[in-house]
């Protein structure tokens, strides 16, 4: 047991150890009982003079040492606020909704002084540390419309007696942005005053970085390819407008047989009908090809 570390405030099966040791019949002196447990002299020499106050009779056969003789007195002094009524309370005040999330603690200290509750902002915070709250930075996450989150419960809905086998079919994927040389956003550390140039509290800044977007997928079974773009250049972009010019080449005249035959009567006016006639166009609605957007992936 030597070298056992024991905290100034032990409990009580600790302090009937250390009244055992050091009773008549035990024979081990302070300083010994001291090495054994870890605990202060003076604390050891305390805890045996309260118990035999308190009716421990050292010089009986068998040692009798009862709760009564090692437990702590009742302390004075003012009785915490910090009890599990007030505790629920600031909870509910923090979780009431997004903007009791915000809320400073001095802000709920107030509130709750309204409702009779006295307490500092100190207070406060102290308890929220202790049922494990802290003050971080938001979690981003889209929003979402009412016809967007019915759109993905009926989705759910329609799929949700589906087999392994259906699930079988479908293949995941996403795409992420990804930048070498430097981090996005803001991110905090913990540290002293003393620390601020450590190379651990430091957030690097380069000069220059890349950029690119990664894609992937993946199905019940296998991984799918995985693609990365760079930002592209203007060979690159005048290459991939000649290659989708010759698609447009080829797909025009089966557009336009097909349009052709879904409306010869309004084309050849053999019916009297309002509005201008038909012409062909080849655009977008007819299956012309063209990029989009200003250099994302299309």
């Amino acid at each position: 047991m030597r070298g056992l570390s024991m905290a100034p405030n032990t409990d009580i099966s600790t302090r009937s150890l250390v009244v055992a040791l050091k009773s008549p019949h035990g024979g081990k002196p302070t300083s010994q009982i001291h090495e054994l447990t870890g605990i202060p002299p003076r604390t050891i020499d305390s805890i045996y003079a309260k118990a035999i106050q308190r009716g421990f009779e050292p010089n009986h056969l068998p040692i009798q040492i009862r709760d009564s003789h090692v437990t702590d007195a009742p302390r004075s002094g003012r009785p915490t606020k910090r009890t599990e009524q007030v505790s629920e309370l600031v909870a509910a005040e923090v979780r009431t909704d997004r903007y009791g999330r915000e809320k400073s603690c001095a802000n709920i200290s107030g509130f709750l002084s309204e409702k009779g509750v006295n307490i500092s902002a100190s207070t406060v915070h102290r308890i929220l540390r202790k049922n494990g709250f802290r003050k971080t930075k938001p979690t981003r996450k889209p929003g979402l419309t009412e016809a967007m989150k019915t759109a993905r419960y009926n989705w759910c809905l329609e799929r949700k007696d589906w087999t392994l086998e259906q699930w079988k079919d479908v293949i995941f994927s996403d795409e992420t942005a990804v930048v070498l040389g430097h981090r996005r956003g803001g991110y905090r550390v913990w540290r002293t005053s003393d620390e601020q140039f450590m190379k651990s509290c430091i957030h690097p800044r380069w000069k220059g970085y890349s950029e690119f977007m990664f894609w992937g997928c993946f199905s019940y079974n296998m991984k799918g390819p995985s693609h990365c773009w760079a930002v592209e250049s203007t060979q690159e972009r005048r290459a991939a407008d000649i290659a989708i010019e010759k698609l447009n080449a080829e797909i025009e005249p089966i557009a336009r047989e097909e349009w052709e035959l879904n409306t010869p009567i309004e084309r050849l006016g053999l019916r009297n009908k309002r509005g201008v006639k038909p012409v062909w166009k080849f655009n977008k609605k007819h299956g012309r090809l063209s990029r989009e957007g200003s250099g994302g992936i299309d």
